[in-house]
């Protein structure tokens, strides 16, 4: 075992005045108004830090400070606690945490829920296994070294005698926390990396979990929104005559995002929108289109004497004669995510109550704080924050189940647009935008354009490249650290501001830099007669954990340069390494995938069936956006409505997949998002070794009969 010493007074505090919140699965798991808090829990128990719960049944509750939209949390999370604690899985279960200093800003993103919950969740769960014991040990008046945590409970083999951990949950709450603790070494777990069941598993197969949508409060009311078409435009006049003439609509007014509609169910409240007349003041945006954006980009220049966000070596100069030249462009792309989104709010003697499939509750909190309380109030709180860890109860954020994120529940426009529907309605009111409403008025993947230049060395290598970044919010993650043994390196980055909402989406930049990057190193491979797999190999000096990657996925591939139907790319990031081969047929005119085999080094891989399907869904994530999905702006508004013009890629379209972790001892990295960036680069690298053309970009031309290759 490996010891640690435990920062004693933050250990100490996390232990005190936790509150609990709405989501406890084998506890309780609901958003009805009438069911009971987690804090109702029988008080005779033992709560030794803020994140674990011992029942007098030996039940131990995990709290989890991460939102669970599919990627796990709710099961990974708590294995840790129970590697370390020594119980058995089906003594475990999961509460959300809730927002509660202790637990800091709570923001599930970046594919880092389960390395920022690595270490803190494992001493939680030794600190209270070591109590247990001494519990135990004081009991029997026997040496500390003389017993034993197995299976939920302390056992003394030297006199066989045994307690259960329940039995002990009173004196062990009666004792100090300990100077130290032991962690488990990887090779002694038992645990962490198996396919234990999810533990959200159950509900979500009999109906019983809740998501957002699901909340139910007595007297609720149901509200729907409608927003400008067209991209900062407002309603300038309007007519709800025929809206208020619908049986069951019960208020139509403005908000500052838009025109709301009140009604008895969602229904009628879809009727009431469907029936509004709405005048709207669009402003100078009705020329904006993606044209229009490409053309500003392409005008774009990197400014003589600027800094350049990377320079190694000395680029310019070997760069004179580039070999190649290219440029790819890729364009906006929206979240999705199959529950819609909606938000449920309501005041009750003068406490705002929200419950919210959200990726980010303490954005939550600070947006319905915005709308409700004044600026001296909001600073007031923030004060007692800081210098006293006290809570503002008067905003309470329930965090619900959420039917998928990628990061569009980052964003909380839809918190302060229930917050503010609220003041008007009296009652509890749930908001639920239409399928059309999410997808014209998301905040996109930006729509970027890459301008590459590379030079060859005489054996034909890469001696210079320069890649310019031009996008709508584009960033340098995944373009600024390339793995490859170049020499002479240049990367500029340049933004154009305009009035589409971009956000963060699933791998986020890394995604189009990625691309960028793979696919541009093949071209430059092939300009110098290369097999693009081996030259990565032999250039990979500095990147050993990505270069294994690459070698495992093209051995179990069966990579085939000559055949002309292979490609591959490998990306770092998010503390992990990746790669993937794509493997292509010929059927008739058109290319199939054949095969995608994906490697991933993540490090210690905690339950490898959560971490397979996160990959798979990647894959399928960067398959869509590749192969079908784009967002056309036109006329200052999104043409893309509902799945029929924004299409994702379906069951019979989906190639089969070889997912493969490297044997790892390393902390973990994040397994939701490295998935999705050498997925597109690896396709358009089979598809240039087809065809012998670059892709100069995305979607492709696809339909069911395969990839066109004109």
């Amino acid at each position: 075992m490996n010891a640690f010493n435990p920062d004693r007074r933050r250990f100490l505090k996390l232990g005190a005045g936790i509150t609990g919140a709405s989501l406890v699965l084998g506890v309780n798991w609901s958003c009805t108004a009438d069911a009971p808090d987690a804090d109702s829990a029988s008080p005779d128990g033992f709560m030794p830090n803020a994140w674990l719960r011992i029942d007098t049944q030996g039940f131990v509750t995990v709290i989890v400070a991460e939102s669970e939209m599919g990627q796990g949390p709710y099961t990974a999370l708590p294995m840790m606690v129970a590697e370390e604690l020594e119980v058995e899985w089906r003594q475990v279960g999961v509460e959300h945490a809730s927002l509660a200093p202790v637990y800091g800003r709570q923001v599930t993103g970046g594919s880092t829920s389960v390395s920022k919950a690595w270490t803190i969740l494992r001493q939680a769960g030794a600190i209270a296994r070591t109590m247990l014991l001494q519990a135990a040990a004081e009991g029997w008046q026997v040496p500390l070294d003389e017993c034993r945590a197995e299976r939920g409970k302390v056992v003394h083999p030297g006199s066989g005698r045994e307690q259960s951990y329940g039995q002990l949950t009173a004196v062990a709450a009666s004792l100090p926390m300990p100077d130290s603790v032991q962690l488990k070494r990887p090779s002694d777990y038992r645990i962490i990396g198996t396919p234990v069941p999810r533990l959200d598993s159950p509900q979500k197969i009999n109906g019983s979990a809740r998501f957002g949508i699901d909340t139910r409060l007595p007297g609720m009311r149901y509200a729907t929104i409608t927003h400008c078409p067209v991209f900062g435009g407002k309603a300038k006049n309007i007519d709800a005559s025929r809206a208020l003439d619908i049986n069951g609509v019960l208020d139509v007014f403005s908000i500052e995002q838009g025109v709301v509609v009140v009604a008895k169910d969602t229904w009628t409240a879809f009727k009431g929108r469907a029936a509004l007349d709405i005048e709207w003041e669009s402003g100078d945006t009705q020329t904006l289109s993606n044209r229009s954006i490409l053309d500003d980009l392409q005008k774009l220049k990197v400014e003589e004497g600027s800094a350049a966000a990377v320079w190694v070596g000395e680029p310019e100069s070997a760069l004179d004669g580039a070999a190649l030249e290219s440029r790819y462009s890729l364009p906006f792309q929206a979240h999705v995510p199959l529950e819609p989104i909606n938000c449920t709010a309501s005041f009750e003697a003068g406490k705002l109550r929200i419950w919210a499939p959200t990726q980010a509750p303490t954005r939550a909190y600070d947006a319905a704080q915005e709308v409700v309380q004044s600026k001296l109030t909001q600073a007031a709180n923030k004060l007692k924050r800081k210098l006293f860890d006290a809570e503002d109860t008067s905003i309470e954020i329930n965090t619900t189940l959420l039917g998928g994120g990628f990061g569009r529940r980052l964003k909380q426009d839809y918190v302060t647009e229930v917050a503010q529907i609220a003041e008007r309605v009296d009652g509890p009111v749930q908001l639920i935008w239409t399928r059309e409403e999410d997808l014209q008025h998301d905040f996109y993947h930006p729509l970027t354009l890459h301008e590459m230049r590379g030079a060859l060395d005489s054996r034909g290598r890469p001696l210079a490249w320069h890649h310019t970044i031009k996008g709508t919010g584009a960033r340098l993650g995944g373009a600024d650290a390339l793995p490859y043994d170049i020499p002479h390196i240049r990367v500029d980055l340049i933004d154009l501001d305009t009035p589409v909402p971009v956000g963060p989406w699933r791998s986020v930049q890394h995604h189009y830099n990625a691309f960028a990057v793979e696919h541009f190193f093949d071209e430059l491979a092939r300009a110098g007669g290369q097999d693009p797999l081996q030259l990565r190999l032999q250039m990979m000096s500095q990147a050993p954990r990505l270069r294994k990657t690459l070698e495992v996925a093209a051995e179990k591939a069966g990579w085939d340069y000559d055949s002309g139907l292979f490609g591959a790319a490998a990306h770092a990031g998010f503390g992990s390494y990746a790669s993937e081969v794509v493997h292509l047929r010929p059927e008739g005119t058109r290319l199939k995938i054949a095969k995608v085999t994906c490697v991933v080094d993540c490090g210690i891989v905690v339950n490898p069936d959560i971490a397979r399907a996160q990959l798979e869904g990647a894959i399928i994530f960067g398959l869509s956006a590749a192969l079908k999905s784009s967002i056309e702006v036109e006329g200052g508004s999104v043409r893309q409505s509902n799945f029929h013009n924004y299409p994702i890629l379906t069951m019979a379209e989906t190639p089969p997949m070889e997912i493969v972790f490297i044997d790892s001892r390393e902390s973990p990295g994040g397994i939701g998002e490295p998935g999705v960036p050498p997925l597109a680069p690896a396709l358009a690298n089979a598809l240039m070794a087809a065809s012998g053309r670059p892709v100069r970009e995305l979607p492709l031309d696809f339909d069911h009969s395969g990839i066109r290759v004109a």
